[in-house]
């Protein structure tokens, strides 16, 4: 489905990023994964490397730095020989209260979550301007519908959603498309929350959820795929919630009473 693409996909040490690499590799692809993490202590990248002889490639690049875009496209260009498909996956949800939220805080979120995602976008667009390409975006669906405790991470994430739109606009004229995957609950490293370790509270989470699970990240990473590949090339400037029916619905899960079926 996507021989013949080359594909960057940000924060891809684990997780979705991890997932989202992986099934593009499946699918035929070169890809180069990063993170802030050396080679060395990305679990399982050797026997992926070895797997995918010289289709992956892999970088460290840490987005809370200044200046990281840069020289991670221009190297992921020379290696690949181009750059396709770009997935700004990369980001966290770790903050402060409301109140203790500091002007620190924001811009150390902001700068992983949405400048990072700006910034390798510029300079994706500046080597392939005229040629096109594809640049998908990790949003979620604290995007569109908030969660307490999650001011900066769902600001950051309303940003995503608006920056996949306004560049579907900015970037036509030079033959790119956009798009955005907006996950609900993901079981990864990052999104675990101690429901792991207290079921109690995860069968509450899950009654939350029309499909009454959570989803697995091969489940999103098949999006990815798809709107990489060619059967995608008329969709532009989308956010497409994949969380098992929690945006269809007004509000979570309660028992009808016998008098309100009266």
């Amino acid at each position: 489905m996507l021989a013949g693409k080359r594909v960057l996909v940000t924060g891809s040490s684990q997780g979705i990023g991890r997932a989202i690499a992986e099934a593009m590799l499946a699918a035929g692809a070169s890809v180069a994964l990063t993170s802030e993490k050396p080679a060395s202590a990305v679990q399982g990248l050797n026997d992926l490397l070895r797997t995918h002889a010289d289709r992956c490639h892999y970088f460290t690049a840490d987005f809370s730095k200044p200046g990281t875009a840069e020289p991670l496209v221009a190297a992921a260009w020379l290696v690949l020989g181009g750059i396709d498909v770009l997935v700004n996956n990369v980001g966290t949800f770790r903050e402060p209260t409301f109140l203790d939220i500091a002007e620190a805080d924001f811009e150390s979120l902001f700068r992983l979550n949405v400048w990072s995602a700006i910034s390798t976008t510029r300079e994706v667009v500046r080597r392939a301007a005229g040629r096109g390409g594809r640049i998908l975006f990790t949003t979620s669906l604290n995007g569109s519908r908030s969660e307490p405790g999650h001011t900066l991470y769902d600001a950051s994430k309303g940003a995503i959603d608006a920056l996949t739109r306004q560049l579907a606009l900015e970037l036509a004229p030079l033959g790119f498309t956009t798009a955005a995957v907006a996950p609900g609950l993901v079981e990864t490293p990052l999104t675990d929350f101690g429901l792991k370790s207290s079921p109690e509270e995860r069968d509450r989470v899950i009654a939350q959820i029309p499909l009454r699970r959570i989803a697995t990240v091969e489940e999103i990473a098949g999006w990815f795929v798809f709107l990489a590949s060619d059967a995608a090339r008329y969709a532009t400037g989308i956010v497409i919630p994949v969380d098992g029916g929690l945006d269809a619905q007004q509000m979570g899960y309660r028992p009808v009473t016998d008098a309100e079926k009266a």
